[in-house]
């Protein structure tokens, strides 16, 4: 019996395992073809174009996650790898689009009447009043691309998520910058083409996400219980993208936009040590609540702790190559770039600290402690917050990259604390 359980365990993580495999190639196309983006902006029209293009995607990331409601975990959580052509599947996914689609309406109407105050008053560029205008008409895309993403996840669809995460947005917004001149006075055609992009691919996707199902008696839900449950995934969401990306934001109020570009820059390749354990992410998350739903905690344990020791044993060489040779990947982009060395290292071995303990934020988002996570982030962020101001003005970007490695200190042990607390093991022991 034992041993039956052994084998069980084995060929289940095999299978994350080979899920994983496919979506990091994908992954690995992806930033491929964002690095290209990223090489074509910075060679073309400099660190001051590409600095108000990474403040203002930064700005619609986190728009996105707020104003998504938390729906794109919740359906995860929901479903936990069912069929898409089950009618619970198809019920959740048409209750969400028509939440999604009425809250869209709020941002898309503030940024459209506030945008000269968050441009002048908050950032103090004018450049970005168009950016924000662009915002404004295309955000409710952007949120129901993150709900079909995730959707697709949800529903073990994973071929069909990484071509429409990482290559179909990618591939069609590098042919409009390739094919349509930008100038210093349509700078924010970046943007536009990037919206116009995922755009494109919402509607593509349409075709794959509702499918025909057979009608059955199953619970039905109201909008307010699937918020209530949603919320506190939305905020905790929220908070850990500004874990990560307060330094963006923060450096922009506080410094240049050129300075943002080298920071943004020095971040995106620092990233690169993230690829694996987010490739691995995608379909542990769902695993993860399949098994804790199921009380089978010893399995569930196994394959987490093989997951974090396979994604330390595959980051630690990406962490070292990022480090030695810092100076000449930051040189490819251009000579200036090269002010972000520093930064690049600090926010590498934050990324290492991130990758030794796991997936800690979606072991506890995905075993029903997410009111801990939320709880976990809010501190981190305000934490995050507190040390950006203080360090920015003594030592630029590169105090923004030490808030950033501390804040993912704290936040990690702490996650860790409550996983053993109340999941009684470990991520990697």
């Amino acid at each position: 019996m034992k041993n039956n359980k052994i084998i069980k365990t084995t060929v289940t993580f095999q299978q994350l395992l080979l899920s994983g495999g496919i979506t990091f190639l994908y992954r690995i196309v992806g930033l491929f073809l964002n690095f290209l983006i990223t090489f074509y902006i910075t060679k073309k029209y400099g660190e001051g174009v590409y600095g108000n293009y990474s403040l203002i995607f930064t700005i619609l990331q986190a728009s996105t996650m707020i104003f998504a409601l938390g729906l794109p975990n919740a359906i995860i959580n929901y479903l936990g790898m069912n069929k898409i052509e089950d009618h619970f599947s198809q019920y959740l996914l048409k209750k969400g689009i028509k939440i999604i689609l009425i809250t869209a309406i709020i941002p898309s109407t503030l940024f459209y009447f506030l945008k000269e105050i968050i441009a002048i008053d908050i950032f103090h560029n004018q450049n970005l009043i168009s950016y924000i205008f662009i915002i404004s008409v295309t955000l409710p895309f952007f949120i129901v691309q993150e709900f079909f993403l995730n959707f697709l996840i949800a529903t073990k669809n994973f071929i069909k998520f990484n071509l429409f995460m990482f290559v179909v947005p990618n591939l069609l917004f590098l042919l409009l910058l390739v094919f349509i001149t930008i100038t210093k006075e349509n700078q924010f055609f970046t943007i536009l083409f990037y919206a116009i992009s995922v755009a494109i691919t919402v509607v593509i996707q349409l075709f794959f996400v509702f499918k025909k199902h057979l009608k059955e008696n199953i619970e039905q839900l109201s909008s307010k219980q699937i918020l209530q449950f949603s919320s506190p995934m939305m905020l905790s969401s929220l908070m850990l993208f500004l874990l990560n990306w307060t330094d963006v934001f923060m450096l922009g109020v506080m410094k240049s936009e050129n300075e943002v570009g080298i920071y943004n820059l020095a971040y995106k390749l620092a990233s690169l040590s993230m690829l694996v354990i987010i490739s691995m992410n995608v379909v542990l998350a769902p695993k993860i609540s399949q098994l804790f739903k199921s009380g089978k905690i010893d399995e569930l344990h196994t394959t987490i702790k093989k997951s974090t020791r396979l994604i330390i044993l595959i980051t630690t060489p990406i962490v070292l190559f990022l480090i030695i040779f810092s100076e000449f990947i930051l040189s490819l982009f251009g000579n200036n770039f090269t002010q972000g060395k520093t930064a690049l290292i600090i926010i590498s071995l934050g990324a290492m600290i991130n990758v030794a303990t796991g997936n800690v934020d979606q072991i506890l988002n995905m075993t029903n402690h997410q009111h801990i996570l939320k709880n976990i982030t809010i501190f981190g962020f305000i934490l995050n917050v507190v040390l950006n101001v203080f360090l920015i003005p003594i030592y630029g970007i590169n105090g923004s990259a030490l808030a950033s490695l501390f804040t993912n200190a704290v936040f990690n042990l702490i996650c860790l604390f409550y996983i053993k607390k109340k999941l009684g093991f470990l991520t990697i022991l």
